[in-house]
């Protein structure tokens, strides 16, 4: 076994069997040995995590902003997020951009291709386009002037798809162009979800026949659900495919539509996403969300006209308030936000605590409260640094 390991010993490992009291050993960015440590080098970190639960590092897929920083106002803040995400057990993320300009998107795609991680941070896997092809009846706290329908986007799309840094885009698959946008998005090897979208069943079909993989951020920004008009909605929950990105704060979505999108949709189908937006990890002011102002009360984040902005959940926050919301397990709500993520992005190296993966781990005290956030196997944060 090479020198400069790092042991996770005596903790309850979160494998995909199930959860088993194990050790783990990572060494060189990477989880090397899963079983009882006895080789253990000169230089090598052993790290005692006896009554803890050891899981992946979760995953993001949409993060507008954290540490008082927004990336569609200035690309250079995905550094920013990138250290503050760890504090909420997050290792990798989507650094999402809402409707926005050409420039401000085009910015985004050069600060992601230049990105170069500094120590232990969090890593941008991608960014998430979220607009500008949305509905312009339901905007959220999208700019309408920019919106844009998907027929115009066709050349653009090519260039999102050429630069390699694109990884999700949210649309309108109603729109006009909207079932062409799809194909030519998941034939580059983009990963595409609806949102801010009035599709019936119907327009689901078609746009799950082109590719669509989910539903960004489900019963927000979206036609509401009625017996005779089941909308994105009724469409999703009735689906047995699509994936549905849910905001767990108790704000965005009412704890009983929680569990009701739960039961419907099943473990492997529900995601976890924080919609972080500037706020996270700061007191209560102003900040941005693209070229509009929002306000984080201490709660939740709405423009001055009382618009939700984008959230200040860290994606710990989500996983703990799942399992009270639904009642499912532990296993299954850090699923959401580990395992579910990675298949949505493909991702068999992330999300999983398997021989190979990348070494990036989580540690939980027996109320999932976070104690330790580990990016290839070296510190990101801990609760002592924190409390120090």
């Amino acid at each position: 076994m090479s020198t400069g390991a790092t042991h996770v010993v005596g903790g309850d490992v979160l494998l995909p069997g199930g959860v088993e009291r194990t050790d783990v050993t990572v060494s060189d960015g990477r989880i090397r040995y899963i079983g009882s440590t006895a080789d253990i080098g000169t230089g090598d970190v052993v790290l005692d995590v006896s009554g803890m639960l050891v899981v992946p590092g979760l995953i993001d897929l949409q993060c507008n902003g954290a540490g008082g920083a927004d990336v569609t106002d200035d690309a250079g803040a995905i550094g920013t997020l990138s250290t503050v995400l760890p504090r909420f057990g997050v290792t990798s993320f989507l650094p999402t951009v809402v409707t926005s300009d050409a420039k401000s998107r085009r910015a985004a795609i050069e600060a992601l291709i230049g990105f170069q991680p500094h120590g232990a941070t969090a890593r941008p896997l991608g960014l998430h386009f979220e607009g500008p092809a949305i509905s312009p009846d339901h905007l959220g706290a999208h700019n309408a002037a920019l919106v844009a329908s998907p027929r115009m986007l066709s050349e653009e799309i090519e260039e999102w798809t050429q630069s390699g840094a694109v990884a999700l885009v949210t649309l309108a698959p109603e729109l006009d162009g909207g079932i062409a946008a799809i194909e030519q998005l998941c034939s580059g090897g983009v990963v595409v979800f609806a949102g801010h979208t009035s599709m019936t069943p119907g327009v689901l079909q078609r746009a799950r026949a082109a590719g669509l993989r989910g539903v960004t951020h489900l019963f927000n920004a979206m036609s509401a659900f009625a017996h005779r008009r089941p909308g994105p909605v009724g469409a999703v929950l009735a689906d047995d495919f699509v994936v549905a990105s849910v905001i767990c704060d108790g704000i965005h979505v009412d704890p009983v539509a929680v569990r009701v999108a739960w039961r419907s949709l099943g473990a492997e189908r529900f995601l976890l996403v924080s919609d972080s937006s500037a706020p996270l990890g700061q007191p209560a002011g102003c900040f941005r969300l693209g070229r509009r102002a929002v306000v984080y009360d201490g709660v939740g984040v709405r423009t001055p006209d009382g618009v939700l902005a984008g959230s200040a959940l860290g994606l710990d926050q989500a996983v703990r308030n799942l399992t009270r919301f639904t009642g499912c397990t532990p296993t299954e709500a850090l699923g959401a936000a580990t395992a579910v993520p990675a298949d949505v992005l493909g991702r068999a190296d992330i999300g999983r605590i398997t021989v190979g993966a990348r070494g990036d781990l989580i540690i939980l005290d027996e109320q999932l409260r976070l104690c330790r956030t580990m990016v290839a196997g070296v510190t990101a944060w801990s609760h002592s640094q924190a409390a120090s």
